[in-house]
Protein backbone atom coordinates (compact mmCIF):
# COMPACT_ATOMS: atom_id res chain seq x y z
CA UNK A 1 0.00 0.00 0.00
CA UNK A 2 2.82 2.20 0.84
CA UNK A 3 4.78 2.13 -2.48
CA UNK A 4 1.31 2.62 -4.32
CA UNK A 5 0.78 5.49 -2.11
CA UNK A 6 3.90 7.47 -1.86
CA UNK A 7 5.92 6.51 -4.85
CA UNK A 8 5.84 9.59 -6.41
CA UNK A 9 6.10 11.53 -3.47
CA UNK A 10 9.65 13.49 -3.34
CA UNK A 11 10.77 12.23 0.30
CA UNK A 12 10.14 8.65 -1.02
CA UNK A 13 13.74 7.70 -2.17
CA UNK A 14 14.97 6.06 -5.33
CA UNK A 15 16.07 2.85 -3.09
CA UNK A 16 12.43 1.90 -2.06
CA UNK A 17 11.11 2.43 -5.70
CA UNK A 18 10.89 6.41 -5.44
CA UNK A 19 12.00 8.96 -8.01
CA UNK A 20 15.28 9.39 -8.85
CA UNK A 21 15.19 13.09 -7.74
CA UNK A 22 13.51 12.37 -4.63
CA UNK A 23 15.51 12.66 -0.87
CA UNK A 24 14.66 11.75 2.39
CA UNK A 25 15.61 15.62 3.14
CA UNK A 26 12.10 16.28 2.22
CA UNK A 27 10.94 14.51 5.20
CA UNK A 28 12.37 17.26 6.65
CA UNK A 29 10.38 20.08 6.10
CA UNK A 30 10.47 22.84 8.47
CA UNK A 31 6.98 23.70 7.98
CA UNK A 32 5.52 20.68 9.01
CA UNK A 33 5.77 20.02 12.85
CA UNK A 34 2.84 18.54 15.02
CA UNK A 35 -0.27 17.04 14.45
CA UNK A 36 -2.27 19.86 16.66
CA UNK A 37 -3.89 22.16 14.05
CA UNK A 38 -2.35 24.58 12.00
CA UNK A 39 1.11 23.57 13.09
CA UNK A 40 0.78 20.30 11.44
CA UNK A 41 1.18 21.76 8.22
CA UNK A 42 0.57 19.51 4.53
CA UNK A 43 3.25 20.82 2.72
CA UNK A 44 3.71 17.98 0.35
CA UNK A 45 0.05 17.27 0.19
CA UNK A 46 0.49 13.90 1.95
CA UNK A 47 -1.05 14.16 5.11
CA UNK A 48 -4.33 12.21 4.35
CA UNK A 49 -2.65 9.28 3.20
CA UNK A 50 -0.32 8.96 5.66
CA UNK A 51 -2.72 9.47 8.51
CA UNK A 52 -4.74 6.30 6.91
CA UNK A 53 -1.03 4.10 6.39
CA UNK A 54 -0.35 4.70 9.92
CA UNK A 55 -3.56 4.01 11.25
CA UNK A 56 -3.23 0.51 9.28
CA UNK A 57 -0.45 -0.14 10.76
CA UNK A 58 -0.95 1.08 14.25
CA UNK A 59 -3.85 -1.99 14.16
CA UNK A 60 -1.78 -4.21 12.65
CA UNK A 61 0.65 -3.33 15.38
CA UNK A 62 -2.47 -3.81 17.76
CA UNK A 63 -4.02 -6.93 16.79
CA UNK A 64 -0.32 -8.76 16.39
CA UNK A 65 0.28 -7.71 20.58
CA UNK A 66 -2.90 -9.03 21.58
CA UNK A 67 -2.59 -12.33 19.40
CA UNK A 68 1.02 -13.22 21.44
CA UNK A 69 -0.76 -12.23 24.67
CA UNK A 70 -3.45 -14.15 24.23
CA UNK A 71 -1.65 -17.07 22.70
CA UNK A 72 0.60 -17.10 26.01
CA UNK A 73 -2.59 -16.73 28.18
CA UNK A 74 -3.86 -20.32 26.19
CA UNK A 75 -0.84 -21.92 26.36
CA UNK A 76 -0.56 -21.15 30.46
CA UNK A 77 -4.58 -22.22 30.74
CA UNK A 78 -4.24 -25.42 28.85
CA UNK A 79 -1.36 -27.18 30.66
CA UNK A 80 -1.02 -28.50 34.41
CA UNK A 81 1.24 -28.90 36.94
CA UNK A 82 5.43 -28.71 36.18
CA UNK A 83 3.93 -28.68 32.68
CA UNK A 84 2.57 -25.13 33.11
CA UNK A 85 5.98 -23.74 34.55
CA UNK A 86 7.85 -25.27 31.87
CA UNK A 87 5.30 -23.68 29.19
CA UNK A 88 5.70 -20.42 30.72
CA UNK A 89 9.30 -20.29 30.34
CA UNK A 90 9.23 -21.32 27.33
CA UNK A 91 6.33 -18.96 25.80
CA UNK A 92 8.13 -16.04 27.46
CA UNK A 93 11.19 -17.04 25.54
CA UNK A 94 9.23 -17.35 22.27
CA UNK A 95 7.16 -14.65 22.52
CA UNK A 96 9.41 -12.05 24.35
CA UNK A 97 11.22 -10.68 21.06
CA UNK A 98 8.31 -10.20 19.01
CA UNK A 99 6.39 -8.89 22.46
CA UNK A 100 9.26 -6.31 21.91
CA UNK A 101 9.39 -5.83 18.88
CA UNK A 102 5.37 -4.92 18.25
CA UNK A 103 5.86 -2.47 21.39
CA UNK A 104 9.00 -0.90 19.75
CA UNK A 105 6.57 -0.95 16.75
CA UNK A 106 3.57 1.08 18.20
CA UNK A 107 5.72 3.53 19.97
CA UNK A 108 7.86 4.55 16.84
CA UNK A 109 4.01 4.43 14.90
CA UNK A 110 2.58 6.61 17.44
CA UNK A 111 5.70 8.84 17.14
CA UNK A 112 5.48 8.98 13.44
CA UNK A 113 1.87 10.01 13.68
CA UNK A 114 2.10 12.79 15.70
CA UNK A 115 5.34 14.68 14.32
CA UNK A 116 5.62 15.28 10.33
CA UNK A 117 8.72 14.60 9.60
CA UNK A 118 8.72 11.25 11.67
CA UNK A 119 5.17 10.68 9.54
CA UNK A 120 7.21 10.72 6.26
CA UNK A 121 10.19 8.74 7.32
CA UNK A 122 8.42 6.30 9.27
CA UNK A 123 6.69 5.30 5.89
CA UNK A 124 9.77 4.58 4.55
CA UNK A 125 11.52 2.82 7.14
CA UNK A 126 8.62 0.65 8.43
CA UNK A 127 8.37 -0.33 4.07
CA UNK A 128 11.20 -1.23 4.10
CA UNK A 129 10.77 -3.38 6.51
CA UNK A 130 7.90 -5.19 5.98
CA UNK A 131 9.39 -5.95 2.20
CA UNK A 132 12.07 -7.75 3.46
CA UNK A 133 8.99 -9.48 5.34
CA UNK A 134 7.28 -10.53 2.69
CA UNK A 135 10.19 -13.02 1.50
CA UNK A 136 10.53 -14.36 5.03
CA UNK A 137 6.67 -14.83 4.83
CA UNK A 138 7.31 -16.70 1.35
CA UNK A 139 10.03 -18.77 2.65
CA UNK A 140 7.52 -20.05 6.14
CA UNK A 141 5.20 -21.04 3.20
CA UNK A 142 7.35 -23.46 1.72
CA UNK A 143 8.33 -24.94 5.14
CA UNK A 144 4.98 -25.45 6.37
CA UNK A 145 3.30 -26.39 2.80
CA UNK A 146 1.11 -29.35 3.17
CA UNK A 147 2.06 -32.48 1.67
CA UNK A 148 -0.24 -31.69 -1.10
CA UNK A 149 2.12 -29.59 -2.33
CA UNK A 150 5.11 -31.68 -2.17
CA UNK A 151 7.23 -29.61 -4.79
CA UNK A 152 7.21 -26.05 -2.58
CA UNK A 153 8.32 -28.04 0.24
CA UNK A 154 11.39 -29.86 -1.26
CA UNK A 155 14.67 -29.19 0.43
CA UNK A 156 16.04 -27.86 -2.89
CA UNK A 157 12.62 -25.60 -3.26
CA UNK A 158 13.25 -24.08 0.20
CA UNK A 159 17.07 -23.75 -0.33
CA UNK A 160 16.68 -21.67 -3.04
CA UNK A 161 14.18 -19.04 -1.55
CA UNK A 162 15.99 -18.93 1.26
CA UNK A 163 19.15 -18.16 -0.84
CA UNK A 164 18.24 -16.27 -3.50
CA UNK A 165 15.34 -14.39 -2.54
CA UNK A 166 15.64 -14.00 1.25
CA UNK A 167 19.07 -13.42 2.17
CA UNK A 168 19.45 -10.92 -0.83
CA UNK A 169 15.80 -9.17 0.27
CA UNK A 170 17.03 -9.07 4.11
CA UNK A 171 20.20 -7.75 3.68
CA UNK A 172 19.23 -5.09 0.98
CA UNK A 173 16.38 -4.36 3.05
CA UNK A 174 17.74 -4.28 6.80
CA UNK A 175 21.21 -3.79 6.51
CA UNK A 176 21.51 -1.49 3.77
CA UNK A 177 18.41 0.79 3.10
CA UNK A 178 17.02 0.99 6.78
CA UNK A 179 20.31 1.88 8.63
CA UNK A 180 22.20 4.00 5.28
CA UNK A 181 19.21 5.68 4.51
CA UNK A 182 16.14 5.55 6.90
CA UNK A 183 18.82 5.85 10.09
CA UNK A 184 21.46 8.29 8.55
CA UNK A 185 18.17 10.98 7.68
CA UNK A 186 17.16 10.25 11.12
CA UNK A 187 20.22 11.08 12.73
CA UNK A 188 22.32 14.21 10.55
CA UNK A 189 19.19 15.39 7.94
CA UNK A 190 17.03 15.84 10.88
CA UNK A 191 18.54 19.06 12.45
CA UNK A 192 16.77 21.79 11.11
CA UNK A 193 13.52 20.17 12.14
CA UNK A 194 14.53 19.57 15.14
CA UNK A 195 15.48 23.40 15.87
CA UNK A 196 11.87 24.09 15.20
CA UNK A 197 10.48 21.56 17.64
CA UNK A 198 12.86 22.78 19.58
CA UNK A 199 10.93 26.53 19.72
CA UNK A 200 7.61 24.89 19.34
CA UNK A 201 8.25 22.96 23.15
CA UNK A 202 10.04 23.06 25.69
CA UNK A 203 14.31 23.50 25.69
CA UNK A 204 15.42 20.28 25.34
CA UNK A 205 12.88 18.55 24.28
CA UNK A 206 14.03 18.20 20.44
CA UNK A 207 17.07 16.44 22.25
CA UNK A 208 15.11 14.13 23.76
CA UNK A 209 12.99 13.19 20.84
CA UNK A 210 16.20 12.81 18.79
CA UNK A 211 17.84 10.59 21.94
CA UNK A 212 14.39 8.41 22.12
CA UNK A 213 14.04 7.89 18.03
CA UNK A 214 17.38 7.15 17.08
CA UNK A 215 17.40 4.59 20.23
CA UNK A 216 14.54 2.65 19.17
CA UNK A 217 15.96 2.59 15.30
CA UNK A 218 19.23 1.30 16.85
CA UNK A 219 17.31 -1.33 18.55
CA UNK A 220 15.57 -2.18 15.56
CA UNK A 221 18.11 -2.77 14.13
CA UNK A 222 20.02 -4.88 16.89
CA UNK A 223 16.73 -7.17 16.47
CA UNK A 224 17.89 -7.20 12.87
CA UNK A 225 21.07 -8.83 13.36
CA UNK A 226 19.42 -11.43 15.47
CA UNK A 227 17.10 -12.31 12.90
CA UNK A 228 19.59 -12.36 10.33
CA UNK A 229 21.96 -15.16 12.60
CA UNK A 230 18.53 -17.60 13.22
CA UNK A 231 17.86 -17.25 9.50
CA UNK A 232 21.19 -18.04 8.97
CA UNK A 233 21.38 -20.89 11.32
CA UNK A 234 18.13 -22.19 12.11
CA UNK A 235 18.07 -26.12 13.24
CA UNK A 236 14.67 -26.38 11.08
CA UNK A 237 16.46 -24.93 8.27
CA UNK A 238 20.11 -26.44 8.36
CA UNK A 239 18.06 -29.60 8.64
CA UNK A 240 16.33 -28.44 5.11
CA UNK A 241 19.57 -27.70 4.07
CA UNK A 242 21.04 -31.24 4.90
CA UNK A 243 18.45 -32.77 3.06
CA UNK A 244 19.21 -30.75 -0.14
CA UNK A 245 22.68 -31.65 0.16
CA UNK A 246 21.86 -35.66 -0.13
CA UNK A 247 19.60 -35.19 -2.28
CA UNK A 248 22.06 -33.65 -4.82
CA UNK A 249 24.83 -35.96 -3.90
CA UNK A 250 22.14 -39.04 -4.57
CA UNK A 251 21.43 -37.82 -8.13
CA UNK A 252 24.96 -37.87 -8.68
CA UNK A 253 25.61 -41.29 -7.72
CA UNK A 254 21.98 -42.09 -10.43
Amino acid sequence: MAWFLFRSANFWPVFVGGKPTSSTRNCWNRSGSIAIGSLDADFDHYNADLHLFFLAQGAYQLHSLWFHILSMVLLLLYEEGNERMVSMKSSMKSYLRPLTEHLISLTIISLCYIFSGLRRLGAVGIFTLESSSISLQLLQVAINAPETCSWLRQPKTVKRIHRYVVVPSFLYCRFFVFPFIVWYSAAFESQDWLEQIEKVFIPGSAFALYVLFNVMIAFIFGLNLVFFRRLLFHPHLRDFFRRAKEDEENNLYT
